[in-house]
């Protein structure tokens, strides 16, 4: 009898785990905490663990049934033939916990992975693979890749033969799930007791767990348990990823999410001065990752609180995106003013926001899980993203560096496009600066004019042969992921409409801008969509934000943003992937 089971690896470093030393106490912890979480129907008083010892690992089974679910066929049928039946379907759960000399690792049946998933090391089968990896080598079947900058928050991709490891873009991506083919070398070397024929190669999905694509009896699988071991004393390549998530909790607990706090509570003092150059806001990009489009293209925002009954109520609805951190943070200090930390802290994490489109609710999320930033702790930065933590690997920072300058110096934006100087403390705002490109000849201003839930950019420039669709931001720092955001949307819906023979989006455009009294160049509307024709180019548009008006490309190690960095980069990399070309330019402070 053979299975094809997917191995986790308990993490000996959960805050529940810490203090027990043998075995038996861990996975007895592991178990109970289950039952009494959801009070287990059935679940037995005491946890009888079959124990079996071979090769020096030690092997532990646990397994019972439970009652899952009603069978819906007890709703199908008429009440005189149900009565007095039971449709409960029973659903047997079994972990195979095994005890090497090194790591504790599980097997799991049925739906026992509820029971370990809290416990489970996250990275295990990524961590494992880093460490016999082949960049040149393996054959890259899949993967699914978390971005931690730009449009895409989450992306599956498939390939076709012959695609390398060697050739997946790092910069911005986390990896989640990889399926490849491993070398025949390291197939080899590490698996040979699977192998059926020389030189066979193994396929393998690593991310959470680690799993050989191929069935296996019990001693084989105990052989692989024996290599895992071997492969955990290896040295980790830092290919993959530049990114490492931290797994530490106390770590998270103790320093990282309260510094998250604490940059937030201290923005209560800004509040209503967000546009005040004396007063540092915190930097931070606010978005649903689940759904980037849908939250950006919502017609309003419902801002929830949670009520004494474990409900939600909604406190404020708004229909401007960038009024839901202040609103949420404002309604905190109505609540419990503003020397209350622990309550505020605790309605930060009880309140939610849905996205509203055509009155129905789309998505919907935590407050705190729109959040991603980077914050300095212990003189290292970490990034925040859909809750997890990571770190920067140190071998990527120079590179990312290189790259960012290769951009800022090599696509820049003509220096006649963008002529007007940001001055701050006599225009504060982002749309009072655009507007002062309003009436110039050859100039649209369509900041805030948004149509079919799309701002097609702030400012519009064309010249005989170029139309140039400008995004502007204030400073370089982790706002630039928000203009990274909005350059993708625009650059997709843009590219969607020239295909096609349906211009209204332009036409709704033109409308909006003579509805609002801006200049028109006094084109007609068919002259405008006729713009459209010429060739296309985005521009990326940005001020310093440091007290200098230093210039970026200039110098960079003074402008300490990696998330800026990272936005850049992707941002350059995907427009001209897959839309129009990509030009940046930089907006002096003063003549």
């Amino acid at each position: 009898m053979t299975q094809n089971p997917k191995i986790y690896q308990i993490n000996r470093n959960h805050i529940d785990l810490k203090n027990k030393v043998d075995t038996e106490s861990i996975i007895k912890t592991i178990i109970s905490s289950y039952h009494k979480k959801l009070k287990l129907k059935n679940a037995p008083s005491e946890l009888n663990l079959n124990h079996f010892e071979k090769d020096g690992i030690s092997y532990y089974l646990y397994l019972f049934n439970t009652d899952e679910i009603i069978s819906d066929w007890q709703d199908f049928l008429p009440e005189e033939l149900t009565q007095n039946s039971d449709f409960t379907q029973q659903q047997l759960s079994l972990i195979l916990f095994a005890q090497t000399p090194i790591e504790l690792y599980c097997v799991i049946g049925g739906n026992a992975y509820r029971m370990v998933v809290p416990f489970i090391n996250h990275s295990f089968g990524l961590n494992t693979y880093s460490r016999i990896m082949k960049p040149e080598s393996d054959q890259l079947s899949s993967i699914k890749s978390r971005g931690i900058t730009g449009y895409r928050a989450g992306l599956s991709e498939q390939f076709r033969d012959n695609y390398r490891i060697i050739d997946f873009i790092k910069f911005g991506k986390i990896p989640k799930e990889i399926n490849l083919i491993l070398s025949s070398d390291t197939s080899s070397l590490h698996f040979s007791f699977l192998q059926g024929k020389p030189e066979e190669t193994m396929q393998i999905g690593v991310g959470k767990s680690f799993k050989i694509k191929k069935s296996v009896d019990f001693d084989e699988l105990h052989q692989i348990f024996s290599e895992l071991d071997v492969i955990s004393e290896l040295a980790p390549s830092d290919y993959l990823s530049s990114y490492k998530e931290i797994d530490d909790q106390k770590f998270i607990r103790d320093f990282l999410y309260p510094e998250l706090i604490t940059n937030i509570f201290n923005d209560i003092q800004g509040l209503g001065r967000r546009n005040n150059p004396n007063i540092r806001r915190f930097e931070h990009d606010f978005c649903n990752p689940n759904d980037i489009e849908q939250f950006y293209e919502a017609d309003s925002y419902d801002l929830k609180e949670k009520t004494e009954n474990k409900g939600y109520k909604t406190f404020k609805t708004v229909t401007n995106r960038r009024e839901i951190y202040d609103s949420v943070l404002a309604r905190a200090v109505e609540l419990y003013g503003e020397n209350d930390r622990f309550n505020f802290m605790v309605f930060l994490q009880g309140a939610r926001v849905t996205c509203i489109k055509n009155n129905k609710a789309t998505i919907g999320a935590s407050f705190l899980f729109h959040i991603t930033t980077e914050l300095n702790v212990r003189n290292r930065p970490y990034f925040l993203v859909d809750t997890k933590w990571y770190n920067l690997r140190n071998s990527f920072v120079q590179d990312l560096r290189t790259s960012a300058l290769h951009i800022l110096k090599t696509y820049k934006a003509p220096s006649e496009v963008l002529t007007i100087p940001w001055d701050k403390q006599i225009v504060s705002k982002e749309g009072d600066y655009n507007l002062q490109y309003n009436g110039h000849e050859n100039y649209f201003v369509l900041d805030t004019i948004i149509v079919d839930g799309l701002e097609l950019c702030d400012v519009l420039y064309y010249n005989d042969d170029t139309l140039y669709l400008i995004h502007v931001k204030y400073g370089f720092e982790s706002k630039m992921r928000e203009l990274h955001n909005q350059i993708n949307i625009s650059a997709r819906r843009l590219k969607d409409v020239l295909g096609t023979s349906d211009k209204s989006l332009l036409e709704k455009i033109y409308n909006k801008l003579v509805e609002k009294g801006l200049g028109t160049n006094s084109l007609t509307i068919s002259e405008f969509i006729k713009l459209f024709d010429r060739r296309i180019v985005f521009i990326l548009a940005f001020t310093s934000h440091l007290k200098d008006d230093l210039l970026v490309e200039d110098n960079i190690d003074r402008f300490t943003s990696n998330i800026a960095k990272f936005s850049l980069v992707q941002c350059s990399s995907d427009l001209r992937a897959d839309y129009f070309d990509l030009v940046v330019h930089q907006i002096r402070r003063s003549n």
